[in-house]
């Protein structure tokens, strides 16, 4: 049960991190994946932190994704077999009300984030996460 335990918190942190991005900056470093929006764009954001509404940094131009509000987020980790080990769902978040004033620029959106990492116990693992996100794009043109 402990490493059941320890594997869900660093699926929760990985998520955290993956999902939540930090303040944008003239050159991120970080994690970069795809975002599908419903406005026919997606964008290659890149994350550097672990705040949950904190803005993402698209990598292909100066746009800033600006999260309001996420979905419920999917989590599962396997194995190097690709066995299921632990498997959660995070609950819909919102930034209090900003998730209900519409901009020019308002966008849902999906992903899906991996990252794999080494338990001292089980070996290699990988995380998946499915999710989605409300929020919006600046600069508004």
């Amino acid at each position: 049960m402990r490493t059941r335990s320890a594997l869900l918190v660093t699926g929760v942190a990985i998520a955290t991190s993956l999902v939540g991005a930090s303040a944008a900056s003239a050159d991120p470093k970080g994690e970069t994946f795809p975002i599908v929006c419903e406005n026919g764009v997606t964008y290659d954001v890149t994350i550097n932190g672990n705040g949950e509404f904190t803005p993402a940094h698209d990598s292909a131009s100066n746009s800033i994704l600006v999260p309001t509000a996420f979905g419920e987020l999917h989590g599962t980790i396997t194995d190097a077999d690709g066995n299921v080990i632990d498997e959660f769902v995070d609950p819909a978040a919102s930034k209090g009300s900003s998730d209900n004033q519409t901009r020019a620029t308002t966008t849902a959106c999906t992903f899906t984030i991996t990252d794999s990492f080494d338990d001292p116990d089980l070996g290699p693992l990988t995380f998946t996460g499915v999710g989605s996100v409300t929020g919006f794009i600046t600069p508004a043109r």
